[in-house]
């Protein structure tokens, strides 16, 4: 393996995790402005994917490259539509929550907070949160790998 090819993987594996925090922390795309600031810095982290293709960088089959730099986009993307879908269809804001791990066996449900955005929520509505999270979690993860199926489906 050469130089280039572990750079471009280093790319590929940064550009998968920065998924992980989107997901987690999506109290903080409440706020519109930060929001914004997310969608624009995981644009230019997918423009990299661009970038790479134009070179012929790529060690990847077709455009997975591209899905895979222009991931954290559309996480944010996706995230977002589902916040907005559910608050639509429920008249209900949702909010993450997280199971808590006290002793083996036994957990108790805490609301998730964002880094910069408290969670406001009720635990009383703990069954629709349940969903909800599920939801914010698995859409993006989903749709994702759909399209990289689809794209190594058409262009392999």
């Amino acid at each position: 393996m050469e130089l280039s090819e572990m750079y471009f993987w280093m790319i590929i594996i940064i550009c998968g995790v920065l998924n992980v925090p989107i997901i987690v922390l999506t109290e903080d795309l409440k706020t519109k402005n930060r929001y914004k600031k997310y969608l624009k810095i995981s644009f230019i982290i997918g423009l990299i994917g661009i970038i790479m293709l134009l070179t012929d960088w790529n060690y990847l089959c077709g455009y997975q490259c591209l899905v895979y730099t222009f991931s954290p986009f559309v996480t944010l993307l996706i995230c977002r539509a589902v916040m907005i879908l559910s608050k639509k269809i429920t008249k209900k804001e949702g909010f993450q929550i997280h199971r808590k791990q006290q002793i083996i066996g036994t957990s108790k449900i805490e609301l998730s907070d964002g880094i910069y955005q408290k969670n406001n929520g009720d635990l009383k509505y703990g069954g629709y949160y349940s969903w909800y999270t599920f939801f914010i979690s698995a859409t993006p993860v989903i749709i994702l790998f759909l399209i990289l199926i689809i794209i190594r489906e058409n262009t392999c």
